[in-house]
């Protein structure tokens, strides 16, 4: 492992923004050992806020090897490019607040003429709700989206040109640039790539922590929870992984055991995204459908 400009503090720092208790108790474990690389991808992609996302890229630039500090100053370039993009009130755009206090709440979409406009709306829709019980929670969610206003001189093309997710207190979690373009001139994948480019992608692998047809938990698009069976492809658990292969309990494939029909009807759940649920947390309905799911799975195994 070339992990040596970045010290245990800040490794244990960057650990610990992996979101599954589950994978965080199976690295101590293990006692498993990440690249500069990996570490660098892992703070990119699970820093909680979009300020704290920086900061953390930052460090890693300042201490880490050449390639890698270079890698992250891309991101910050990137990153901060991408956030300026979004803020830039130039004509003909108009910013969609989309209010959402918890994973099961209706989306409330009002449009504003700039950002600044829809963070007052989001100040002005607890005012007008509040005897309604309107509150913001942790899970608060809102989207702004940057959408191009069109006139009959305009050429028709996708509406949506940037996306400002924020959390809690109008905290700033994500940016999204949807016309900052992807592709480049290599034939190279991303993930396979050794270019210092901000799309450049690291693959990382983490010690498998759930057995062939355990019980997965992990949240939905609309971060609501929830329940699927891990399917180990190879057969082989508890080595590493970058994701598992979930069929939902809520599929078709076990709430009518439609089993050959519609095997593939699954999800390819990140392993720092997942944690392990057992049986009692299932109802009785599930747990049924559960035992039936993984009693044709080993029915299929002993036939072949």
């Amino acid at each position: 492992m070339d992990n040596s400009g970045i010290d245990n503090s800040m490794i244990r720092e960057i650990i610990a923004l992996i979101p599954s208790d589950d994978l965080k108790v199976e690295i101590q474990r293990r006692n498993h050992c990440f690249t500069e690389e990996e570490l660098l991808q892992i703070a990119y992609t699970y820093a909680p806020t979009f300020d704290k996302r920086l900061s953390l890229l930052e460090r890693i630039s300042a201490i880490a090897s050449a390639e890698i500090s270079a890698l992250s100053k891309a991101y910050i370039d990137y990153e901060t490019a991408n956030y300026n993009r979004f803020l830039n009130e130039n004509g003909g755009f108009v910013y969609e607040l989309c209010i959402k206090e918890t994973p099961i709440s209706y989306e409330e979409k009002y449009l504003c003429s700039t950002y600044e406009d829809a963070q007052e709306c989001i100040d002005r829709f607890y005012l007008k709700y509040k005897d309604i019980d309107a509150k913001e929670t942790p899970q608060t969610r809102y989207r702004i989206i940057k959408r191009k206003v069109f006139s009959k001189s305009t050429a028709f093309e996708e509406d949506a040109y940037a996306e400002c997710v924020l959390g809690a207190n109008k905290t700033v979690l994500e940016v999204s640039d949807y016309k900052n373009p992807a592709d480049c001139d290599l034939d190279t994948m991303c993930d396979e790539c050794k270019e210092i480019c901000p799309r450049r992608y690291i693959e990382v692998n983490y010690p498998d922590f759930a057995q062939n047809y355990s019980i997965i938990r992990y949240l939905d698009y609309d971060r609501k929870e929830c329940l699927g069976v891990n399917i180990c492809l190879d057969d082989e658990c508890g080595g590493l992984a970058s994701e598992y292969y979930v069929v939902p309990f809520d599929s078709r494939v076990i709430r009518e055991h439609l089993y050959d029909a519609d095997f593939y009807d699954h999800e390819h759940i990140a392993l720092p995204l997942a944690t392990l649920a057992s049986v009692d947390d299932l109802d009785e309905t599930t747990k049924k459908d559960y035992l039936d799911f993984i009693t044709y799975l080993d029915s299929q195994k002993q036939r072949n």
